[in-house]
């Protein structure tokens, strides 16, 4: 079998599939997710499966390793665990070693020093990271939705991250099956990590008037006050920085930006939604994904002005 290994940044489980007991929160309007609602369907979906820890490095090296933070010694973004921890096999190099093409494309790995630059051992490829085009990043704002006349031009980064899984993809099927060896292709999609930068069509499906406050803006009663975070990476954001927010215990931003954040979270969930089913659609209509075995995960949740 061949493995389709698809990967999200940040992605709370704030998703349709999990509507019911299992929800986080009823204060959202509905994910627009088509892609991974219909892989769902045909999917073992763990409806309490809890990551290791909640930053990146750490519980990707964790999934990818099979071992605890306490073992991998990685607990910040830039410990590589082969450095600290020992030379363990990561999943994608156990396939590489039985004998699997193993290519890696966008975010699997913590990219850089967390991971020695997307741990070449694990792959048979060169590896293909993508770049966010500098006009969407330049001004540093904590989102932006770009408008058509752009992003058709100059595609995001998860854009091209599809586009070359499905270049990938189609170079694998022209080979046919004859001495083709199995694949294991990993393809890491960067949204809806911040900042929340997505194509501006995607607003549609969340109407200003459908964006909701969350109910529980303060900290736990008896909270341990090492339990807080002072949300440090948002409120490096030049237009989160203008707002003065210290970040302190039951403290939380203006209500318009949460609802601004959080449309635009969402709104980059749908984005990303769309880039993955674009590379299922590909596996599917190139008669690949009757022996290819596809997992979807992401590596922690989100708050979105939940305790502050």
């Amino acid at each position: 079998m061949n493995v389709l290994f698809l990967v999200s940044d940040d992605l709370r489980p704030q998703l349709g599939m999990y509507n019911g007991p299992s929800a986080p929160s009823s204060v959202h309007p509905p994910m627009h997710t088509p892609a991974l609602d219909a892989l769902s369907q045909k999917s073992l979906l763990p409806k309490r499966a809890y990551v290791q820890q909640a930053i990146c490095s750490p519980s990707r090296t964790s999934l990818l390793t099979g071992r605890r933070p306490d073992t991998t010694h990685v607990y910040d973004l830039h410990t590589y665990f082969r450095d600290i921890g020992s030379n363990f096999t990561t999943i994608t190099q156990y396939f590489k070693m039985h004998g699997y093409r193993t290519i890696g494309i966008g975010k699997i790995f913590h990219h850089g020093e967390a991971s020695g630059n997307d741990d070449p051992i694990s792959w048979t490829d060169p590896y293909f990271v993508g770049k966010q085009p500098k006009e969407y990043m330049q001004d540093r704002i904590s989102w932006k939705a770009i408008p058509q006349s752009e992003w058709s031009t100059k595609p995001l980064q998860d854009t091209q991250v599809a586009d070359y899984a499905i270049q990938t993809l189609r170079e694998i099927a022209a080979k046919g099956k004859s001495g083709e060896q199995p694949f294991f292709l990993a393809v890491g999609m960067k949204k809806p990590h911040l900042p929340f930068v997505f194509p501006d069509t995607y607003l549609q499906y969340y109407p200003e008037d459908s964006i909701k406050l969350p109910s529980n803006p303060y900290a736990p009663k008896d909270m341990p006050t090492i339990a807080w975070s002072k949300y440090g990476e948002l409120r490096s954001f030049t237009d989160i920085a203008a707002l003065h927010a210290t970040g302190a215990i039951n403290t939380t931003l203006p209500n318009n930006t949460v609802l601004e954040l959080r449309r635009a979270y969402y709104s980059a969930v749908s984005y990303i939604d769309y880039e993955l089913g674009r590379v299922i659609a590909e596996l599917d209509s190139l008669g690949l994904a009757n022996n290819t075995i596809i997992s979807f995960w992401g590596d922690h949740g989100w708050q979105l002005g939940e305790h502050g």
